[in-house]
């Protein structure tokens, strides 16, 4: 019964709605899909990277909503001693029920150095989505005869395997302090969906809204091993607001090998609780959203499960200005490290 309603719910909002509106994915492990949050990230980096994020939720209502992403991330230079460009590309796929998205997208950004330790990046981000109706396990009424079904019976609905392409557009801005000493500091802000693209199958309109996102946070570097990144976010999308603040803590068990943890208070919504090790290049990140709302009263399995796997290859040194933030295991109070948390 509840994956009927479930999925009524969703086809009358898609077939009989005159204006619905979508909202993006989100993710709980924001910082290992980057070019997501705030395509301007990429400026932070030196190295190439390469990044996977799975993550499940809502499992016990219709299999629930299954995401995956990939960023890739590349520098490339520029002949300046104090500016850079890079590229990068992000792919999302999201499935909700019978419902699924697919998404691929170019980034381009460029990096300056505009004081000693002040850096500032811009970005671009485009592509390309589709919007798509899977039919397969669904039944409707026309197929019921005497109240027996039958799959031969053909539907009348005239919305089967229907595809909605659309181009889609975004931008983004962050600053980021970066001296030699223990203290890192960011500020950025991202919008996405710029142009609200349609993503209706029927012919009306099912806008999907820009989103507008804030992010914020500090690195305090080298405390007894420990470095600490206090951080903060917001989503406004569709006059829905979404906040979050919450700490890293990252443990250095040598130059090559750090954990780390930490936690979120996501208002009216969850509690994220996060894992992870780092060792070298590669970066594994475990979360799990324990659900605070009132959402896990109706039904139980509501929380989410997050993974996410990255690397890191060094090997740019002297190709491109040194702006730090590579992104790797770095030891703890080293000299131009990522002000960014690692997933």
């Amino acid at each position: 019964m509840k994956n009927t309603i479930l999925l009524a719910t969703m086809l009358c909002g898609l077939v009989f709605g005159s204006k619905v509106n979508g909202q993006d994915p989100r993710f709980t492990q924001y910082y290992a899909v980057p070019l997501l949050l705030n395509p301007a990230i990429i400026g932070a980096t030196d190295n190439l990277k390469a990044s996977l994020d799975y993550r499940n939720q809502w499992g016990s209502v219709s299999s629930g909503y299954t995401t995956y992403a990939f960023n890739a991330m590349y520098p490339i230079q520029t002949g300046g001693s104090n500016g850079k460009l890079d590229v990068g590309l992000s792919f999302l796929g999201d499935k909700e029920g019978a419902f699924g998205t697919m998404n691929a997208s170019l980034v381009v950004a460029y990096s300056k150095e505009i004081s000693s330790d002040n850096h500032i990046c811009a970005a671009l981000i485009g592509g390309y989505g589709q919007q798509s109706l899977s039919t397969s396990g669904l039944t409707f009424d026309d197929q019921y005869v005497n109240g027996s079904y039958s799959p031969s019976n053909v539907t009348s609905e005239n919305i089967l395997n229907q595809k909605a392409g659309y181009a889609d557009i975004g931008a983004g801005i962050m600053w980021y302090y970066n001296p030699k000493g223990k203290f890192n500091a960011f500020f950025g802000v991202s919008g996405y969906n710029l142009n609200q693209p349609n993503l209706s199958m029927t012919g009306s309109t099912a806008v999907l809204p820009m989103r507008l996102s804030y992010q914020v946070g500090v690195k305090i570097l080298d405390i007894d091993k420990f470095d600490f990144v206090p951080n903060a976010y917001a989503n406004y999308q569709a006059g829905n607001t979404e906040t979050a603040i919450g700490s890293y803590a990252d443990y250095h068990i040598n130059d090559d090998m750090k954990v780390s943890f930490g936690f979120w208070y996501r208002r009216r919504d969850a509690i994220p609780l996060v894992v992870g090790f780092v060792y070298k290049g590669f970066t594994l990140g475990y979360s799990y959203d324990a659900v605070i709302s009132s959402v896990h009263t109706v039904s139980s399995g509501v929380c989410a499960n997050e993974i996410s796997l990255s690397f890191s290859l060094s090997g740019q040194t002297g190709t491109v200005p040194s702006f730090g933030g590579g992104g790797g295991s770095a030891p703890a109070g080293t000299p131009g490290a990522s002000p960014f948390p690692s997933f």
